[in-house]
């Protein structure tokens, strides 16, 4: 008689521990070997080439020489297209505040030779006298908006350090009075010439000589002194500079107070929007790019958000590429540069100058 045994039981703690030592390794080996093979699949695997966001840019010149005056733009200013940055003062104030007198004296010359007469011919005198008096307040004029302008500076100036308390109150209350008495002076200077303008017209209406000025001598020296000032005040005037597109200041070179040349290069404004990305093929080339390739842009952001493109242009020789875009430990890396446009995004957003990875797509 054969006897049976009973299978002895092994504990639940025993099959644990056999899956742990044996069946936990090969399953985790598994599923890491899926993860990497996704991963380098879809993340890590090496880009067709590497590219750069681009955005519109603007470099800011001085038109001409001179001094540069009411330009307070600074670094991350945000600017509208047209808007009026500052001026430049072609002009010292001293050389125009000295053929300013030249015009001056001559006009009190023509005053001074005039031989009196009766008549008609003091309707006429008067009439000089006026137009004499006129350009002497318009030089006046001329002369106290150039001060002005510089009390203007000087008080921006003051205002700045008293902020930062760096000078005493009372300088500073010195400087807002010297630029509010001035404000005053030009505003009294610019009323009397249109009051005088006035007049003149009417007198010269009345009397018909403004038909006659060019016949008359004393008139036409006055006029031609007139048109010196004219010309001389319109060469000396600031030269507006406007901001040539909307964006942010990137950089400031010059600031007010500074001589410019012509030609300088006063601040740079940069775009927040991206116009296109430009990327570049390594040598040596395994595949030789088209316009019309499809491609995918991958991003380095946190997810690798990518979206699709294709190369629309292809630069005209190879490149030395910016150190950013180069392989760590490479000096001169060059390459092919392409435009790929920037279509197709959804909530994607890219910044001018973020470095971006690109993919050739199968055709």
């Amino acid at each position: 008689m054969s006897k049976t045994y009973e299978p002895i039981p092994i504990p639940l703690k025993q099959w644990i521990r056999e899956l742990r030592v044996r069946v936990l390794p090969f399953l985790v080996f598994i599923g890491v070997g899926v993860i990497v093979a996704f991963l380098w699949t879809d993340k890590v695997a090496s880009p067709g080439m590497i590219g750069v966001v681009v955005a519109d840019s603007s470099s800011v010149s001085s038109p001409d020489h001179g001094i540069l005056i009411n330009f307070h733009a600074d670094p991350f200013d945000v600017v509208e297209e047209g808007q009026l940055l500052g001026q430049v003062m072609r002009q010292d104030s001293l050389l125009l505040d000295a053929q300013l007198n030249v015009i001056r004296s001559e006009i009190e010359l023509i005053q001074q030779n005039r031989e009196p007469v009766t008549g008609e011919q003091r309707t006429r005198m008067d009439l000089e006298d006026l137009k004499i008096e006129e350009i002497n307040t318009r030089i006046s004029l001329a002369r106290t908006e150039l001060e002005q302008r510089q009390a203007e500076a000087d008080f921006r100036r003051v205002a700045e350090l008293w902020e930062r308390d760096l000078v005493a109150e009372q300088e500073y209350e010195m400087a807002r009075t010297t630029l509010d008495l001035l404000s005053v002076q030009v505003q009294e200077y610019r009323e009397l010439v249109g009051y005088l303008s006035e007049r003149i017209e009417e007198l010269e209406e009345f009397t018909g000589y403004h038909t006659r000025a060019d016949r008359d001598p004393v008139l036409a020296a006055i006029k031609v002194q007139e048109q010196r000032m004219e010309a001389l005040l319109a060469e000396s005037a600031p030269i507006p500079v406007y901001a040539p597109m909307s964006g942010v200041i990137s950089s400031v070179n010059l600031k007010t107070g500074e001589y410019a040349r012509a030609g300088d290069q006063i601040l740079h404004i940069e775009s927040r929007d991206p116009s296109h990305i430009v990327g570049y093929f390594r040598q040596p080339f395994t595949i030789e790019p088209e316009a019309g390739m499809k491609v995918q842009v991958r991003t380095r952001k946190p997810g690798r958000a990518f979206f699709n493109s294709q190369i629309e242009q292809i630069g005209g020789h190879v490149q030395v590429m910016d150190g950013q875009l180069q392989r760590p430990g490479a000096m001169f890396e060059s390459g092919l540069p392409v435009k790929v446009p920037i279509t197709d995004t959804g909530d994607l957003r890219l910044t001018p100058g973020e470095i971006v990875d690109i993919v050739l797509r199968p055709q």
